[in-house]
């Protein structure tokens, strides 16, 4: 009953929900092209599977909609699969319509020799799965996404110093700062201090509707656990701040996000930039 009232309370005019599934139809279409392109360029083609091909750590990031093509569901998750007993677990940090909730998971799974595969969750419905190079590509009613595999970074404060290229995207409901579609990009250097501490900086610039938000200086913080999962706040200039849960994937490199402020739908990724990091480079004006 309390989320049926939420959703009332967020219901929208016809237009507004029009041009949502319109900008979310267009978003869907254009990551289904890239996440091909993922499987084209992956193990998948060309190769021979077995479960061995999905076996250890991966972080796996997924998005889902309601039936009108709405986001409605933003998760990441840490996935544990077994090829031997072919089995998975693992632990999903996910905004449903806004409410973020921590969920375990437990399955099976079975892999073809063509790369595709079956996943299916203990007391949920079954998903279809391509193994990529890098991990797998995923799709279930309403939702879809890609996992990375974790490698074996060293998963410390210290052990992700370095500057990231952040991409996000998703909704903000009605509760939150702003309401309506959101988008962000922004370069982010994350550095220790002498206490151990994750701090942040850097320039962010987005998307929230119609309205652009120009490059604006950050701080932060972050918090990297030795499983791999951590989380960081953002606070860009004059904005309120941004909170996320992540999973450290691929040696280190690349970071998988969901922002876990109520009223969220929003996920995106971290990806480490490795230019050359002698010095600052110019970022465009921030008006600082």
């Amino acid at each position: 009953m309390e989320n049926k009232g939420r959703a009332a309370r967020r219901r929208r005019p016809v237009y507004m929900e029009e041009e949502s599934t319109m900008i979310s139809k267009t978003f869907r279409i254009a990551r289904m092209i890239v996440l091909a392109s993922f499987a084209l360029s992956s193990t998948a083609w060309g190769a021979t599977c077995s479960n061995a091909s999905l076996s250890g750590t991966y972080g796996f990031l997924h998005d889902g909609t309601d039936s009108n093509g709405s986001p409605a569901t933003a998760a990441v998750t840490q996935i544990t699969f077994d090829s031997t007993t072919g089995t998975f677990t693992g632990e999903t940090t996910a905004s449903h319509d806004g409410v973020i909730a921590t969920e375990s998971l437990t399955g099976k799974y079975t892999v073809a020799s063509n790369c595709t595969g079956t996943g299916t969750p203990m007391g949920g419905s079954p998903f279809s799965i391509v193994v990529t190079s890098r991990g797998f590509l995923a799709v279930h009613p309403f939702s879809e996404g890609f996992a990375v595999k974790q490698g074996s970074p060293t998963c410390t404060n210290a052990a992700v110093m370095g500057r990231f290229e952040l991409e996000s995207t998703g909704v903000f409901l009605a509760g939150a700062p702003a309401t309506g579609w959101v988008a962000f990009i922004g370069e982010l250097k994350l550095t220790v201090n002498p206490s151990g501490e994750g701090e942040i900086s850097g320039h962010v610039a987005g998307s929230e509707g119609d309205t652009t938000l120009t490059f604006a200086p950050v701080t932060g913080s972050y918090k990297v656990d030795t499983d791999c999962r951590g989380t960081a706040t953002i606070t860009p200039k004059g904005q309120s701040p941004l909170n996320f849960s992540f999973v450290v994937v691929d040696y280190g490199k690349e970071m998988l996000a969901i922002d876990t402020d109520a009223d969220t739908v929003v996920s995106g990724t971290l990806v480490r930039d490795d230019r050359d990091d002698s010095g600052d480079r110019e970022l465009p004006p921030s008006g600082s």
